[in-house]
């Protein structure tokens, strides 16, 4: 139980590393950033209680507040999607899965595990960008940020997960 819980904080702390130092300086067409600190939550096991997953997402999203600046926003967001995570998982998990099934390409499938990431990236972007905008009279800039973050985070989402787990 705690070897999980540190390699799961292990993971958080590089993600979170990573998005701080490198990913918030990089801002493909001078829209948005490439966001991975939703990761940690997506990849939360099936068997994760609720209350677990709630923690996850606030204590990912308040470092990354932190280090970032964004006043709240990440927490909010990462929340939002950690409240989502564990029935979404229930409903698009293969049915004869174990309890502590990890979302993976390899344990859901390569269509499912891409329906489920994009849906829970998505309601993070929906949530994090309408937060940080915090107006609806840029709603253009607004929803170009969100797009060109979207494709960046899920094609660097897909590419951290392919490095992660090799196999098929």
């Amino acid at each position: 139980m705690i070897i999980h819980f540190l390699k799961r904080l292990a993971w958080a702390l590089t993600l979170l590393l990573v998005q701080v130092l490198i990913l918030d300086q990089v801002h493909p067409w001078g829209y948005g950033a490439p966001l991975v600190c939703p990761l940690i939550v997506i990849t939360l096991p099936l068997g994760t209680g609720r209350s677990e997953a709630l923690l996850w997402g606030f204590g990912t999203g308040l470092l990354a507040d932190i280090f970032a600046g964004t006043a709240g926003i990440s927490s909010a967001a990462l929340t939002f999607i950690a409240f989502i995570q564990p029935p979404l998982l229930t409903m698009m998990a293969p049915r004869d899965s174990e309890e502590e099934l990890r979302p993976s390409f390899s344990t859901m499938g390569r269509w499912n595990y891409l329906q489920f990431i994009g849906l829970l990236l998505l309601l993070h972007h929906v949530v994090y960008f309408a937060l940080e905008g915090f107006s609806y009279f840029h709603i253009v800039d607004i929803a170009i940020s969100m797009g060109v973050s979207y494709a960046a985070s899920l094609l660097l989402i897909l590419l951290v997960e392919r490095v992660r787990n090799p196999k098929k």
